[in-house]
């Protein structure tokens, strides 16, 4: 399997302060320590979100566990997000045994009103950033 379409299946939009799930491989594929032996490399996501004035802005974090999801440590950060861009990056999670990212907004002197979430797991990284021939360190 190359790529694994992933839906975002949160119902409510995210609020100051509260991470919301993107993505949890204990929840994708219980009971959990099995992510590691499907041959994804790499979670992809690209985010859109706002408010009516578009004074938002967020954070995605990623996290591993090594004990089916009882306990989970920070891995990735992404840089703050502003509202009304489209988000994305790609983060390599091919060696841990179970993987969580969430979004978090930050900082909002209003309600989010649209959220997007574009998702998916990789078995390699994406060719629009890297060539065949690189050497990834």
């Amino acid at each position: 399997m190359s790529q694994t379409i992933i839906k975002y299946t949160g119902t409510a939009l995210p609020v100051q302060n509260v991470a919301v799930d993107l993505f949890s491989s204990v929840t994708a594929f219980p009971p959990g320590n099995s992510f590691h032996l499907l041959g994804q490399q790499w979670f992809t996501y690209s985010l859109l979100f706002d408010g009516a004035t578009g004074s938002i802005t967020g954070t995605v974090i990623g996290q591993f566990s090594d004990n089916g999801g009882s306990t989970w440590n920070t891995f990735y950060t992404s840089a703050t997000f502003n509202d009304d861009v489209v988000n994305d990056d790609e983060v390599y999670v091919g060696h841990y045994k179970d993987v969580r990212f969430r979004f978090t907004v930050t900082n909002a002197t209003e309600d989010t009103n649209a959220f997007s979430a574009n998702l998916a797991l990789q078995s390699e990284k994406s060719r629009s950033k890297v060539a065949s021939t690189d050497v990834l360190v």
